[in-house]
């Protein structure tokens, strides 16, 4: 008796601590790279009756732990139980982990808060049905930023042994629903698999014509460590009836069986499943779904004509206009002027596939980037400047630069202007990197999302889309010929015209220079912007609240200009403040890996992005990249 009553003035010393857990106990235990805490259902064992907790355990200051299967580096994550006669505990789920690339190293594992979740259950005779029982956890975890260190705590905790009804706590309540959340999802997958030629196929039949729908990833996470190539491309098909393979490389072909989740990740976030693949006697009982992606044609559609019109771009259309101009005016023999032209798209093409591995280097190095990352770099931002600054006074004919490809006259030979036009088309991409034309930002973050081998025909097309107007021009220079009046002093004014949106370009990239050193917060005098924060964000959207997010940055010349168009505006104004819409700006002039996550979520990997997220609408509606106040106000729904 003496034992119960000083058991009970512990605990209620531990609720007083503790405040509003009357009905959960919360155990934990802290470092000062990770916090672990024990959540049981209730407070109370009650006698032949199943119990549920949970293990949650949450990451401080951008350290990272490990799933069960680590990947090429780390240790997994472990829990052993110390729990009295009479009992069973049994691991009921676990948080899906996440793929990170270190040094070219893939690993699984967890940076935010991951759950366990277990059940309790009394087997055989009990030996209490009074009295307090002790339990203890025992977890053991690497923890990893820029270096690596063991971790392990162990938590003590008491349950005593009562009769009552069944409650649970608003604490246990949440935390169950957080981490339900984070639980693979509950779907029976009938799936397959066989081995040969040193990878893996796997083959998956849902039926639910929906079950992929807006997949821009989708990846298979083994249980096992050491079967797959973790940094291997896995090849994906799929039909519209929610039937999908994957082609993965192998590590080790001797493969006695094949475990672990299907993570899909797409435009309204991710979600994955488990699934337990039966071997395939054969690979012609269960041939592959078609690996080509009938939505690849569309997007290289989009690229090249995303290209095209990159040509009209600001930065871009004074320099080639120019240039075409005396192509189409100077002295040309027809076959050599033709050649020129392929040369000058072969430039083109070139300088895009460079800029595409450079991307694909990158992105396997584990950045979050997308088209315009230069101009995240002051120094590349610097560069960029002093060139427009000499195209500039070149144009104004302040200066004059000889052609490195001319003889002492000042002719050049046709071999010479061969690679004279190779160079024109390779820096022409380089001048035209500021800029971003419709089409191309959908079809660029499409790619980006991608397996590698859809990055090079996407960039292929692009290219080319850049190349075509001024090599067309190449082949047919008479037809521009006849809109043109004959050579004279109006060439030498157009010049100067020309130069004046280059200077202005020169402004905008030394204002972005500024910017790059400062941490401006959204400031704008006509709407009330807050800065991006993905927390306010949902807690808005679970409260059904519209919220709008702008993602844009001072390097992007589309975005300034629909800020002046549409969002800038005593018309935007009144729409926001009738439907009651929140406002986010996500600002990316420098680098910021949560808004190149959140980008990358809404299948995107350039700017400008609107996002708005009506009242009652779980899905969001993705605005057009040119925005015009009347484009505003018809989503804006």
């Amino acid at each position: 008796m003496l034992k119960r009553f000083i058991w009970l003035c512990v605990f209620l010393v531990e609720a007083l601590i503790i405040p509003g857990q009357s009905h959960a106990l919360i155990m934990g235990a802290r470092t000062n790279k990770v916090s672990a805490d024990i959540i049981t259902a209730a407070d109370e064992l009650q006698p032949q009756q199943n119990m549920e907790l949970l293990i949650k355990l949450k990451m401080q200051d951008g350290w990272h732990i490990y799933w069960n299967n680590p990947g090429d580096a780390g240790l997994a994550t472990t829990v052993s139980w110390d729990i009295p006669e009479g009992y069973d505990i049994k691991l009921l789920e676990q948080s899906v982990p996440k793929k990170y690339v270190v040094d070219g190293l893939v690993q699984y594992g967890y940076a935010d808060t991951a759950y366990w979740k277990y059940r309790l259950e009394p087997v055989g005779v009990q030996t209490k049905t009074a009295g307090v029982q002790n339990f203890r956890a025992d977890i053991s975890w690497m923890a990893c930023k820029d270096e690596c260190v063991p971790e392990n705590v162990k938590i003590d905790f008491s349950l005593p042994i009562a009769y009552r009804s069944d409650s649970f706590s608003a604490v246990w309540q949440d935390e169950a629903l957080n981490a339900e959340k984070s639980f693979p999802l509950k779907k029976k997958i009938e799936a397959y698999y066989t081995v040969g030629e040193g990878s893996l196929l796997i083959n998956a039949y849902t039926g639910d014509e929906n079950f992929i729908n807006g997949a821009k990833e989708i990846v298979f996470i083994p249980n096992q460590s050491d079967i797959i190539v973790n940094n291997g491309t896995q090849k994906v098909g799929f039909d519209n009836q929610g039937n999908l393979s994957l082609l993965i490389p192998l590590e080790d072909e001797q493969v006695e069986a094949v475990d672990g989740l299907l993570a899909i990740r797409g435009n309204n976030g991710g979600k994955a499943y488990k699934i337990w693949p039966e071997k395939a006697q054969n690979l012609m009982e269960f041939p592959p779904v078609n690996f080509e992606n009938d939505s690849l044609l569309l997007i290289m559609l989009m690229a090249f004509i995303g290209g095209i019109i990159l040509n009209f771009m600001p930065c871009i259309f004074p320099i080639l206009s120019l240039k075409a101009i005396a192509l189409v005016q100077g002295a040309y023999n027809r076959r050599n002027a033709r050649v020129e032209a392929l040369i000058y798209m072969a430039g083109v093409v070139v300088s895009f596939l460079v800029t595409a591995s450079v991307l694909i280097w990158l992105r396997r190095q584990g950045e979050q980037i997308g088209w315009g990352f230069q101009l995240q770099s002051p120094a590349f931002v610097s560069v960029m400047i002093v060139i427009f600054f000499i195209v500039f006074l070149m144009l104004m004919d302040l200066v004059n630069f000889r052609n490195p490809f001319a003889n002492r006259v000042g002719r050049i030979s046709f071999a010479k202007q061969k690679l004279n036009a190779f160079f024109t088309g390779f820096f022409a991409v380089l001048i035209a990197s500021p800029c971003t034309a419709p089409f191309m930002g959908i079809a660029i973050g499409y790619t980006l999302a991608k397996p590698v081998y859809i990055y090079y025909p996407v960039f292929l097309a692009l290219s080319l889309g850049y190349a075509l107007p001024f090599t067309l021009i190449g082949f047919f220079p008479e037809v521009l010929a006849r809109f043109l009046p004959k050579p004279g002093r109006w060439m030498s004014v157009l010049k100067k015209i020309f130069a004046i949106p280059v200077l202005l370009t020169c402004f905008w990239l030394a204002w972005v220079l500024g910017h790059l050193a400062s941490q401006e917060q959204p400031n704008n005098e006509v709407v009330r912007w807050q800065a991006y924060d993905e927390q306010k964000i949902s807690s808005l959207l679970q409260q059904n609240k519209a919220v709008f997010i702008d993602f844009t940055a001072k390097w992007c010349l589309t975005c300034l200009a629909n800020d002046k168009i549409a969002l800038d505006t005593g018309h935007f104004a009144e729409l926001v403040k009738k439907r009651q819409i929140n406002l986010f700006k996500a600002d990316w002039t420098n680098k910021d890996a949560h808004i190149a996550a959140a980008l990358e979520h809404y299948g995107r990997n350039s700017i400008p992005l609107y996002v708005y997220y009506g009242t009652g609408k779980d899905a969001p509606v993705i605005l057009p990249q040119l925005l015009t106040p009347g484009i505003v106000e018809k989503y804006l729904q």
